[in-house]
């Protein structure tokens, strides 16, 4: 089994290293890139509700646990890697403010009636129409008022928002786009 691991860069769990196995399809967020993010959000995270839909590894989901977030949300399909997240969380002592769902996130956006403050988006690369998936995201209503998205893309993929939507923050580092939508 080939392993690789990315770090908790800030907060109560700063350093701690997750474990996953590598595969192909897993790109976890950059601790560069989650510099940027949670530099954007430090003022912001403590006591909020987050969903890290595409959970991967969890390390966007864990780093907000680590920084103060009061609830995170896990979603995440591959069986492997849902219970990998749930190791970590064990490991961490975050058991009594996650929940973890092992689900595909397009149906489970379909069904989920909790709301949250902010949401983590780091699909797969070139296996998600982005316009599509934040159409969905906001038609389900699951963003509290003034809540925000996280969104991470190749830095070549299209966007289009809605009048109503803004993008409040956009940087690209290397081959990936950040954005924070509201």
């Amino acid at each position: 089994m080939n392993t690789s691991s990315i770090r908790i860069i800030g907060g109560r769990n700063k350093s701690y290293r997750i474990v996953f196995r590598a595969s192909p399809d897993l790109r976890p967020t950059s601790d560069r890139a989650k510099e940027t993010l949670f530099s954007w959000l430090q003022f912001e995270i403590e006591n909020k509700s987050c969903l890290d839909l595409f959970a991967g590894t969890g390390g966007l989901g864990l780093e907000a646990l680590s920084r103060g977030a009061k609830h995170v949300t896990f979603v995440e399909k591959e069986k492997v890697l849902h219970f990998n997240i749930l190791k970590n969380i064990n490991r961490l002592g975050h058991k009594n403010n996650i929940e973890i769902i092992h689900n595909d996130a397009f149906r489970w956006l379909k069904t989920n009636k909790r709301a949250f403050d902010y949401i983590f988006l780091d699909p797969p690369f070139d296996k998600v129409e982005y316009t599509d998936l934040l159409c969905k995201i906001y038609e389900s209503k699951i963003i509290n008022d003034g809540g925000k998205v996280f969104l991470e893309t190749n830095k070549h993929a299209k966007l289009k928002l809605s009048d109503s939507r803004k993008i409040l923050k956009n940087k690209i580092i290397g081959d990936v786009r950040l954005m924070i939508l509201q």
